[in-house]
């Protein structure tokens, strides 16, 4: 072997493709046309992206009996993207050389990519045989195993791959796997359970107990796995998973930075960290990291999703819109981007309940449907089993709207079933709503780790009768399980209940005559089963400070408010709010947004009202606080000025129980409208605008009154407790009887 010939298998062997060519070049010159001399050039010229591929088929002509050009030829197109020309070509080696190792498992690797797991078998048994010690080998045949369905045999050569390297975290991951799949995985973890200081085992144990829904164990066992291998990225990053599906609060993020650093490529990671910053509330954050994906990796629709909600949550809806609508042109039957572009236009100032229709009906057409028809109402006036869907029966506004309604429920016609998260703890520290959730129901099951038809079947093993969804299509929302039909009548109410579901298996939207005027039946999939008062039952926190005195006394100005999110400031609301102050002379508006915690964010909005000509010092931005102080600083504010497409809900009625009367826009969808329900509940329907004129208008003769204001302010928590608001026997007797009706429609057809 000449001096040129050596430099250019060295440089060759370090991807050195540059100088490997030079002097494999300089070697033919010097007159070595040996077929190795040419076959690695050909291998740096085809790295370097030049014709290397015609010379290997040249030389492939040339030699005919010899098998190593078309291997190297299969291994540029697998690299390439090309799986059929690689096959063919790793064919064309095979024809040569029939138990060739390296072209037998190339084979096979390709063909499982493509897709093709019954052609990758026999090549795959053929190179076991030949190579029994080549983990490689048994890894590929146990996949192609598991893809055909014979997942005994798969999980054996799983288990072979994993023996002869015990040391590689993707042999044990995927022999955990086929363990689930065989049904063997309790036997899989008993094994595991017997190297605790393994950090490969450690790992396949957290993964597979996180698969079998044992969330808690799982991170245990991962965070083990991660003090032991600090630098390997498959326990961090197996971690950061477990934690971020976690039903329960965990302090998620430094973990799933730590395997984003380990892991700088993996684009999924960080996709899951920015999802997981505006779980945070870090939407800024978010928008960066997922702008820069975007720019370095493309228009991902998921990538798009994530950045739509984050957009939106910045009070920037029509970007966020745009956002979600690409995700839908890029990925038309992907769910999530359904599903996100329905909770971004929601928000947006051309917010149509008819599109929202349309965007319901794609997202729910993307849902597969695995179970049969449950059985058929029967029993039309038997006590009927009531079951509540949602991860939210707690302190949320889907506990402070509904617990007070099933807690006055009568016991003798309905036995409440919560199908939820895992039941409330014991003690000082466990959550009051949550605690009255489970004394009112006769039973709690946890399905936060549930599929969606796994769900469903739970349901049905339960006997419920009615399934009323609490949680909509939100993050953590389990409606999908509602397309499997979780029982005979299925019932939409709160929990992200802004727009119709979309879901053919979706019986009845609850509502009343103000969510819901007449003709509005047209935009909803659902049957509208109105109550005759208030669709809600609004349940005050007992920390919930004394009203305060009207400002406007003590002050000589009125002060304006808004205690709500963000995502529902658009720009025409901004614009609505300047009118009102500039209408309204030395009057003040308090804006209280968990955003504005972020000064830049501040920062923008503020800009927003001083091109409306609103000067900074009438402007009070304020940020997050804990509950009882965001209650108590309603004391600041004479009246609620509310947000339009997408209106207050819990917020309105927190205002109201605290003195504070709101000026709503009454919207052209259901989201538009919770506000107007709320004020005719507690005698306030001419609070109620029809339009922005009007809105503005009222705003401004409301605040030339004080002394009506202050006379109301004492009134209104009144109104709501003994008004249909929050009336909670009241409304159960007319949520029961609407139940009741569902019920005998659903017998009577069947």
């Amino acid at each position: 072997m000449s001096r040129a010939t050596e430099q250019g298998c060295a440089a060759l062997a370090s991807g050195a493709w540059e100088a490997a060519r030079a002097a494999f070049d300089a070697a033919v010159a010097a007159g070595d046309d040996s077929g190795p001399t040419l076959l690695n050039l050909a291998l740096a010229e085809d790295r370097l992206g030049l014709d290397g591929r015609g010379r290997m088929r040249a030389l492939a002509a040339l030699h005919p009996a010899w098998d190593e050009p078309p291997l190297r030829l299969a291994e540029s197109f697998r690299r390439g993207g090309e799986p059929v020309a690689a096959m063919d070509a790793y064919d064309a080696a095979l024809a040569i050389n029939p138990n060739r190792p390296e072209a037998l498992l190339g084979f096979g690797a390709v063909a499982l990519l493509a897709g093709e797991p019954a052609a990758a078998l026999p090549r795959l048994l053929r190179a076991c045989a030949r190579t029994p010690d080549a983990a490689e080998g048994w890894d590929a045949l146990g996949l192609a195993w598991r893809a055909l369905g014979a997942a005994a045999a798969a999980e054996d050569a799983a288990a072979q791959a994993q023996t002869l390297r015990p040391d590689h975290f993707g042999f044990a991951l995927r022999r955990a796997a086929a363990a689930l799949a065989a049904g063997t995985a309790e036997a899989e973890l008993v094994r595991l359970d017997a190297a605790p200081l393994d950090p490969v085992a450690a790992t396949a144990r957290g993964v597979l107990l996180a698969e079998l829904g044992r969330s808690e164990d799982a991170a245990a066992a991962l965070e083990v796995a991660s003090a032991l291998a600090p630098d390997a990225p498959e326990p961090a990053a197996a971690l950061a998973g477990v934690l971020t599906a976690a039903p329960w609060q965990a302090d998620t993020l430094p973990a799933l930075r730590r395997a984003v650093a380990l892991v700088p490529g993996d684009i999924a990671l960080r996709n899951n960290l920015a999802a997981l910053l505006t779980r945070h509330q870090r939407h800024e954050e978010a928008r960066a990291l997922l702008e820069e994906l975007i720019a370095a990796e493309g228009e991902h629709p998921a990538f798009l999703c994530n950045l739509a909600n984050a957009l939106v949550l910045l009070g920037r809806q029509a970007a966020g819109v745009a956002a979600a609508r690409r995700a839908t042109t890029l990925a038309p039957e992907m769910h999530l981007a359904w599903r996100t572009l329905g909770a971004a236009l929601v928000y947006d100032e051309g917010a149509d309940a008819a599109e929202l229709r349309v965007v319901a009906e794609r997202a729910s057409a993307t849902l597969a449907r695995t179970l049969p028809p449950p059985p058929p109402a029967r029993g039309p006036e038997r006590r009927l089993r009531l079951g509540l869907l949602s991860n939210k029966l707690k302190t949320h506004p889907v506990g402070w709207l509904t617990v007070a309604a099933f807690e006055a429920l009568d016991p003798r016609a309905f036995a409440i079933v919560c199908l939820a998260g895992p039941p409330p703890g014991r003690g000082a520290g466990s959550d009051p709503v949550q605690r009255r959730f489970h004394a009112a129901a006769a039973e709690w099951h946890d399905v936060a780790a549930l599929a969606p038809a796994a769900i469903a079947a739970r349901a049905r093993a339960l006997g419920i009768d009615i399934l009323i969804d609490l949680g909509g299509w939100g993050d953590d929302g389990k409606l999908t399980a509602c397309a499997d039909r979780c029982a005979p009548v299925q019932i939409k109410w709160v929990g992200n209940q802004a727009y119709t579901t979309g879901l053919p298996e979706m019986d009845w939207f609850l509502t009343d005559r103000w969510e819901t005027p007449a003709g509005s039946e047209p935009f909803f999939t659902e049957r509208l089963l109105r109550l005759p008062d208030g669709y809600v039952c609004y349940s005050p926190p007992v920390h919930a400070p004394e009203v305060a005195p009207a400002p406007v006394l003590a002050r000589g100005h009125v002060t304006f408010g808004n205690f709500g999110n963000l995502a529902k400031i658009t720009p025409s609301v901004i614009a609505a709010w300047a009118e009102v102050l500039h209408r309204v002379p030395d009057s003040r508006m308090v804006v209280k947004a968990y955003q504005f915690a972020d000064t830049a964010v501040a920062a923008r909005i503020a800009a927003a009202f001083a091109a409306q000509g609103i000067a900074p010092a009438r402007l009070d931005l304020r940020g997050t606080t804990a509950h009882r102080t965001q209650l108590a600083q309603h004391a600041d504010v004479d009246i609620v000025l509310d947000t339009f497409p997408y209106a207050g809900g819990l917020t309105t009625c927190e205002a109201l129980w605290m003195g504070v009367p709101v000026v709503t826009l009454a919207g052209g969808t259901f989201a538009g409208r919770h506000s107007a329900s709320h004020l005719h509940n507690c005698g306030l329907g001419d609070w109620v605008a029809a339009d922005r004129a009007a809105f503005v208008a009222i705003a401004a003769a409301r605040a030339a009154d004080c002394a009506a204001l202050a006379r109301l302010r004492a009134e209104l928590r009144g109104r709501v407790a003994h008004g249909p608001l929050g009336d909670a026997p009241r409304f159960a007797a007319a949520l029961g009887a609407a139940l009741r009706r569902a019920w005998r429609a659903a017998c009577a057809a069947a």
